[in-house]
């Protein structure tokens, strides 16, 4: 070990007091970003186990072909298989067993009426057969006759049902009640054991979740030593058109697909916040070690007197660094999992429900980025400062007041203006980029370069605002107020860089606020003057189906002018996949008040009417002619018959494509219909049809019927939803800002601690000098709220400006929200003074004095 490795120990040991801060900084950052690691991991991990255990058994499987899938959490209704080609799959060579599945919505209801257990809600018919199914009887007897049931052991334990209980149950055609002769388990994973799952006589199940008769698939299960590839092989070569066979690893790799989607977004979305911390931690670190540089100049100065050279000097404060790093990403990395934890908890309250969370894992990922931001964060904040204290001229060691050169302003004003117009240009583009990445990196690497550059500025408009921040202070607090403001303003540079941290934090709180607010506005006044539903039906989930016997049943109702069924489908365009709305095209046209500027609304048959963003993003017009396919294969030919103006709306968008629903139906049998949207007739009693409407619903307990006031409450709640997510995830920032006033404060009294003896021994009291100290501590904190909360509302606005094409057309500024979080900065200033400024007030006044 050199001698600059020898001076960075002893440097860390010295100043450990100092320095525990700065790692508890590196600590949050590093613990977010390999907690996210540990969270997606640990997931992927139990949803992987979870799949490998549903398609144990089954090596191959026969359904409808399908040209494309569905879209994430969209419909994908299968055509039901005949039973003859059950009878041809069992005689394809290399097939031990074959069955054929019955599966639909069933749901347990418990004894208020509430549908129990988590999605998918899922019917089945019975099967014992250990290589073909999952279900195992954990007690009582299978289903034998048509009026009985088994549920799985989480819906009976939520809704108290015991055997021999009768149990309602919630299905598409309404809700009937069976006998309770058994609980399952469904598969041997932690998962699967909390999939919500019911069980039927075949027959039954058969009569209950298919509209036609037939499987909704066939499993194969493989001879000995039959690979699934040849299994496949041999059963495809059996089937009719229209039918395909895949592996088993396939059809597991469909189904968990769409969820590792979701896992894809929220990685991603955890990794910005994640990114957010570690930010506002770099400036706490390179306040720090800009401070310890500063007490330690004469140090320094004696290094170089001595003979260390710049170099020497530069690799001592970066050593120091590293070590900072490196311990803060140990520890890091050791609260991640930790974290990971919190983080499933949090999205378990945003669901609902409770995530498939086991024991976390550690990714190797994980470890890498622990220390590759601990250090390389560390690193690069002090990188500076080690510059700063290499050119120390040794002369300094004979001063007795020294401080370190103080870059010039002039570099300052442009290195931090050009900062400042980068990201804001960076932020520009990425606002009106179509790719979604790269309008993220274009917005969130503008937004860091932007802050930087405030941050870089701060230090030149830190006196006049810390000036107005501490006048309520110098004001009514006395002396010590008045010395607490001369103590912000005496080093501009420190006051900006510890207020910067807090100030990136409440600026990102402020810009969400104001786009929530704005869109709630939105949505709000859209409703009030566009929404063309007075009672909407819908599932009890997104994916809970409404059959076509309850859209009869609300339709009959009186009072009931109109109902109109929406259902999503899938169709390729010119060898695109797009989501269209089916149903009757001129009635969905009236409905949503769609404005037809070119052709007819009259569609029929594979007639499309499109809105005008739509074809011009194509290229269409009335009349052409699009070829195209069904999501079962069938090619067909599809003739644009008209074209909408379109509807910038948020709270209720109208289709961007229209088909006949009498074209789409052929190919998508089993589609159910997404909502049903009703009008009262004139002069109709809205009480008394909302009455009529439920009582018509009885059979269909997954339903619910929303009125205008609950959709806009449900919208409004959604919103705040939001809104509370990611205050959640930024409180993080926060904290970690809460620890650099800390840090700062506590490096300050070590800076002061004579000029604090001094006040002391002329007869400051030790209440006085932790008044004094916290009141710094809020003038600081209140400083950067206020130049936070000042560029949130501006990045807030612009971010509403940019979102009026997309529906957000109203800019609302939630004042009162804002000016509640000022108080709660100072707050957060008065809780991080508590131990400097406890510190402070137990110096020993003639120690303190002695210190030079």
């Amino acid at each position: 070990m050199g001698i600059a490795g020898k001076l960075t120990l002893r440097g860390l040991v010295a100043h450990k007091t100092r320095l525990a801060l700065t790692v508890a900084a590196v600590v949050a950052g590093v613990a977010f970003v390999s907690g996210t690691l540990v969270f997606a991991a640990t997931l992927d991990r139990s949803f992987d186990r979870a799949f490998d255990d549903l398609g144990r058994g089954t090596d191959t499987v026969v359904r409808a072909k399908k040209a494309f899938g569905a879209e994430l959490g969209g419909p994908d209704p299968d055509r039901p298989l005949d039973r003859s080609v059950l009878a041809a799959v069992r005689k394809a060579d290399g097939v031990a067993k074959a069955r054929g599945e019955v599966s639909g919505f069933a749901a347990v209801v418990d004894r208020a009426g509430k549908l129990v257990g988590t999605e998918p809600r899922t019917g089945m018919d019975w099967n014992a057969d250990p290589d073909l199914s999952l279900m195992r009887l954990e007690s009582g007897t299978a289903p034998r006759r048509p009026g009985e049931v088994v549920i799985d052991a989480a819906s009976a334990r939520a809704a108290r049902y015991e055997i021999g209980d009768r149990v309602p149950m919630a299905l598409a055609s309404g809700s009937r009640t069976f006998t309770l002769t058994g609980i399952v388990r469904y598969g041997d994973d932690e998962l699967s054991g909390a999939l919500t799952v019911t069980a039927f006589e075949p027959g039954t199940a058969q009569r209950l979740l298919m509209e036609r008769p037939g499987y909704t698939r066939i499993t194969v299960h493989a001879a000995d030593g039959v690979p699934q590839e040849r299994l496949r092989d041999a059963v495809g070569r059996t089937l009719p058109d229209g039918l395909e066979a895949i592996t088993g690893r396939q059809a597991v790799d469909e189904v968990a697909e769409p969820l590792r989607e979701i896992l894809t977004m929220l990685r991603t979305l955890l990794m910005v916040f994640a990114a957010i911390a570690v930010f506002v931690g770099s400036f706490i670190i390179f306040n720090t070690f800009s401070m310890l540089v500063a007490q330690r100049t004469r140090e320094m100065a004696l290094l170089r007197a001595v003979g260390a050279g710049r170099l020497q000097v530069t690799r001592v404060v970066l050593g120091e660094a590293a070590g900072v790093g490196l311990i803060g990403a140990t520890l890091g990395l050791a609260a991640g999992g930790g974290l990971a934890l919190g983080l499933a908890e949090l999205m378990s309250l945003v669901a609902g429900e409770a995530l498939p969370f086991g024991a976390p894992v550690l990714p190797a990922s994980a470890v890498i980025a622990a220390y590759s931001v601990g250090l390389g964060v560390t690193l690069a904040a002090a990188y500076v400062p080690a510059r700063r204290a290499a050119r120390i001229p040794p002369v300094a060691a004979l001063r007795d007041e020294v401080m370190p050169p103080a870059r010039s302003l002039r570099v300052r004003a442009f290195t931090g203006g050009a900062a400042v117009v980068a990201g804001t240009a960076a932020m520009a583009a990425g606002l009106v980029a179509t790719d979604g990445k790269t309008a993220l990196y274009l917005a969130g690497g503008g937004a860091m370069a932007f802050f930087a550059g405030v941050t870089t500025l701060s230090p030149l408009i830190s006196r006049p605002r810390a000036w107005v921040a501490g006048w309520p202070l110098a004001r009514f607090g006395g002396m010590v107020g008045r010395m607490s403001r001369q103590n912000a303003l005496r080093n501009p540079r420190q006051t900006a860089a510890t207020a910067s941290a807090l100030m990136i934090g409440l600026a990102l709180i402020g810009t969400v606020s104001v786009i929530t607010r704005s869109m709630a506005v939105t949505v709000d006044k859209q409703l009030e003057t566009g929404l063309t539903a007075d009672y909407r039906v819908v599932g009890a989930s997104e994916i809970t189906p409404v059959g076509p016997a309850a859209f009869d049943a609300v339709a009959k109702v009186p009072g009931v002018r109109g109902a109109v069924a929406i259902r999503s489908a899938r169709i390729r365009l010119a060898g695109k996949v797009q989501t269209v709305t089916a149903g009757r095209p001129r009635e969905l046209a009236g409905h949503f008040r769609l404005r037809v500027t070119e052709g007819t609304a009259a569609a029929r048959g594979t007639d499309l009417l499109v809105s005008r963003t739509t074809a011009a993003a194509r290229g269409w017009r009335a009349g052409t002619v699009v070829p195209g396919e069904f999501q079962d294969g069938a090619k067909a030919t599809f003739r644009v018959a008209g074209v909408y103006a379109d509807q910038k709306t948020i709270s209720h968008p109208a289709p961007g494509m229209i088909i006949d629903d009498t074209a789409y139906r052929p190919h998508a049998a089993d589609a159910t219909i997404d909502r049903i949207e009703l009008t009262l007739a004139p002069g109709a009693d809205a009480a008394a049809t909302r009455r009529g409407l439920e009582s018509a619903l009885a059979p269909w307990p997954s339903l619910v019927v929303k009125d205008r006031k609950t959709i806009k409450a449900d919208a409004a709640g959604d919103i705040d939803l939001f809104l509370q997510l990611i205050l959640a995830l930024l409180v993080l920032s926060v904290v970690i800002a809460a620890l650099g006033i800390v840090n700062t404060l506590a490096l300050s009294v070590v800076e002061r601690t004579r000029e604090i003896g001094l006040l002391r021994a002329v007869g400051l009291q030790r209440r006085q000098l932790r008044r004094m100290i916290r009141y710094e501590a809020v003038i600081i904190s209140v400083f950067g709220a206020l130049l936070g909360l000042a560029i949130g509302v501006v990045f807030g606005v612009i971010v509403q400006n940019a979102m009026a094409e997309d529906g957000v057309t109203e800019l609302a500024v939630p004042v009162g929200r804002l000016l509640l979080y000022v108080p709660a900065a100072a707050l957060i200033g008065v809780l991080a003074a508590v131990w400097p400024a406890r510190r402070a007030a137990r110096l020993n006044i003639l120690d303190a004095i002695k210190t030079s």
